[in-house]
């Protein structure tokens, strides 16, 4: 008899708690919708606000790297950012706007490094699509004399309009450093590659081929981690031979233009 007044007091209980969760729950209803750019781990899985590092929010372009194996010298390109929405979804393309953040140190110059955003053909492909809540915002960078000599920083972030809010803090801002010249890739690993120079860059992209930029670091990162020893192992040992073959022939060692030693 006890045991059957138990369970049926919890029972009662556990109903008791539903129902209350039920008429506590009420339909979303805001009409505010936000803007986020969205992060993928190595698993492809997105990130959420908190795993997200300051050196993931951070790329990099570099004009030389993204021109390697071209016969056509590149003046201008497009760089895409994956973005999401939060809120309700719309059947039309509803605008994206993004605004500058000065840093008030080497700032990329708005028709001279990249094409300003209320420019109309930077407008014209900001948007979200109609009946989505995923898509890709647009940087288009230019090809200036004065990245030959010195990179630029582009600090952007959304600006609210009519349509969108920024969202969530940490996910509203992204750093893109502009350059015509070899320039550190953001996600490089000193775990496989050591310390970054732009001599042992080019001498990666001599030695394999490839650009050695950030997407193919990605791809790299993302794949077989056996693959990426082969590579710190090939690099080693091919460093060792050249730098033999140089000091045969009276030349140095290959050295960064400080005069540190190349080591991987």
């Amino acid at each position: 008899m006890m045991k059957t007044l138990i369970r049926t007091l919890a029972c009662c209980s556990l109903l008791a708690v539903f129902t209350a969760c039920e008429r506590d729950l009420e339909p979303y209803s805001s009409t505010d919708c936000r803007l986020n750019f969205v992060y993928l781990d190595y698993t492809g899985e997105v990130m959420t606000s908190d795993r997200v590092t300051e050196a993931e929010r951070t790329a990099s372009y570099s004009f030389i790297t993204a021109g390697a194996g071209s016969t056509e010298r590149i003046t201008t390109d497009t760089l895409w950012f994956d973005v999401s929405t939060m809120g309700f979804l719309s059947d039309q393309n509803r605008p994206v706007r993004l605004e500058q953040v000065s840093t008030g140190e080497d700032d990329a110059i708005p028709g001279v490094h990249y094409v300003s955003f209320d420019d109309p053909d930077f407008t014209r492909l900001c948007f979200v699509p109609a009946n989505q809540n995923r898509t890709q915002v647009p940087v288009i960078v230019l090809r200036d004399a004065s990245l030959e000599e010195h990179d630029v920083t582009l600090v952007f972030r959304f600006a609210e309009n009519e349509y969108f809010k920024p969202g969530y803090t940490g996910l509203t801002e992204r750093t893109l450093h502009i350059a015509d010249r070899l320039l550190e890739p953001g996600n490089w690993s000193q775990q496989y590659f050591g310390t970054y120079g732009p001599v042992k860059h080019q001498l990666m992209i001599d030695w394999t081929g490839e650009v050695w930029d950030e997407s193919y670091i990605r791809s790299l990162l993302n794949g077989d981690s056996g693959y990426l020893s082969y590579l710190k192992e090939f690099f080693q040992q091919k460093l060792e031979e050249e730098n033999a073959k140089r000091q045969e022939a009276g030349l140095d060692i290959y050295r960064e233009a400080d005069g540190s030693e190349i080591r991987f």
